[in-house]
């Protein structure tokens, strides 16, 4: 009875978004929702910027900061989240990666680690018969 059973792929397929917030007749609706992923990005990006507001601010004309700090970081996050890397999105990119930088001194078989001596030996091979 496989067929009766949930499942839960096509849930975690698709990002985390938020839709309303609020309650009553006050409350701020998103029609497409805004994926929490891009603010976290918008406002890594945001923190970035602000580091240098310095010299920034030296260069841009005041009226043009607002749009710089607040609209600038949303587009370039929402351009990141969009893209994929090697087919994959942001995050699971980045996952990845960070796997691969901490294990990669390991190999591993069934889910389990090879000895590292067994690595280092020659192999040889039999002709199949």
């Amino acid at each position: 009875m496989r067929s009766a059973a949930y499942n839960y792929r096509k849930f975690f397929r698709y990002p985390l978004k938020i839709w309303k917030i609020g309650k009553g007749e006050k409350s701020l609706v998103f029609s497409k929702g805004i994926e929490v992923r891009q603010i976290l990005v918008a406002a890594l990006l945001f923190g970035i910027l602000f580091l240098f507001r310095g010299s920034i601010n030296q260069v841009l004309p005041t009226t043009l900061q607002l749009a710089f700090y607040a609209v600038l970081p949303w587009i370039i996050a929402g351009a990141i989240c969009r893209s994929r890397l090697d087919g994959k999105r942001l995050d699971r990119f980045f996952i990845g990666y960070f796997r691969y930088l901490f294990n990669k001194r390991f190999s591993y078989s069934n889910h389990k680690p090879v000895y590292q001596p067994q690595m280092k030996k020659a192999q040889t091979y039999e002709q199949f018969q």
